[in-house]
């Protein structure tokens, strides 16, 4: 213990004495801070491996400019910060759920909003928004800055987080769309949705034009309405279908059709069919116009996001 001590009060001379011993010149005492261990410069920003549809390339982006893209390509920027805000944790969450399943791939997410959500490079987005593009930038980026780590969960797990641009009235259960059910993704209402001016569509075929779409046979008597048996959901969404002998799914329809949601009334007139369509989109989770109309009425996006996705709570990723 002797000579450790001693070898210590050594070593502590000896170090007291390099200040004096380093150089003759007569410098001021060092401050505390200049003392310390240098400031380690921060670590780079959180980057996503998108794959860009129209390269066929991936981009890695940072964290905070993804989710800028995909808020100006998925939702109005004229809309009530709150639905911006969810906005951005669906679509941090969405990221999230496809970064797993993506996991053996060369990217975290495509850019493709058939497959997965849509991006869209602030340049492009500020070429969309003209002479409003400094005002809607500044607004969708301080949105993100305060909900960009927050994510939501059901027990403790992420979810899948997918979101639709209007309903008919009431959101749809996943599993009535897709058979598979999450009991996150839940139908509930969104009433406010029939108010907005997407809400309904018409789209209008002739026989021939249905023939060429959805492959049918020329029917005996094409002179009446050749759809019949609508089984639809609560919300209204069409299951199944029979036209002539044939039946099909109400999103086989809707994809050959292009139209705005698998939610359809066909009515045969002057020898067209008519359709009238109610939503734009799947209407499974968030209404993005449901979202908006929510925080015009003063709720928050926590209160927003826990009325779409049923049982979830918010959490830090």
């Amino acid at each position: 213990m002797k000579k450790i001590f001693i070898l210590s009060v050594s070593l502590l001379a000896s170090l007291l004495l390099i200040p004096l011993t380093a150089t003759t010149k007569k410098t001021e005492p060092l401050t505390a801070l200049q003392t310390s261990v240098p400031i380690q410069p921060p670590k780079n920003p959180q980057t996503i491996k998108v794959l860009i549809s129209k390269t066929g390339k991936t981009e890695e982006i940072a964290l905070e400019d993804y989710l800028f893209g995909v808020v100006a390509g998925e939702m109005p920027a004229l809309y009530e910060a709150d639905a911006l805000k969810a906005q951005a944790i669906c679509a941090n969450t969405f990221l999230q759920w496809r970064k797993k399943e993506n996991a053996q791939k060369g990217y975290d997410i495509s850019d493709n909003y058939t497959v997965d959500q849509c991006y869209v490079s602030k340049d492009e987005a500020r070429k969309k928004w003209g002479s409003k593009a400094d005002e809607y930038e500044s607004k969708i980026k301080e949105a993100i800055k305060e909900v960009k780590n927050q994510t939501l969960a059901y027990n403790g797990e992420i979810i899948l987080s997918v979101y639709h641009s209007v309903s008919s009235g009431k959101t749809e259960s996943a599993k009535n769309v897709w058979g598979k059910d999450y009991p996150y993704l839940q139908a509930v209402d969104s009433s406010a949705d029939r108010q907005s001016e997407h809400c309904v569509s018409k789209n209008t075929f002739t026989l021939e034009e249905l023939k060429t779409a959805l492959s049918l046979a020329t029917p005996q008597n094409a002179s009446q309405n050749i759809f019949s048996n609508f089984d639809r959901t609560q919300s209204g969404i069409v299951k199944t279908v029979k036209i002539l002998d044939k039946e099909y799914k109400g999103q086989e329809i809707r994809t050959a059709l292009n139209l705005k949601s698998s939610n359809f009334k066909v009515k045969f007139e002057n020898g067209n069919y008519n359709f009238t369509v109610y939503g734009y989109g799947h209407g499974v989770g968030m209404s993005q116009n449901g979202a908006n109309e929510m925080a015009k009425q003063g709720k928050t996006y926590e209160e927003i996001l826990k009325h779409y996705y049923t049982g979830t709570e918010i959490i830090n990723s």
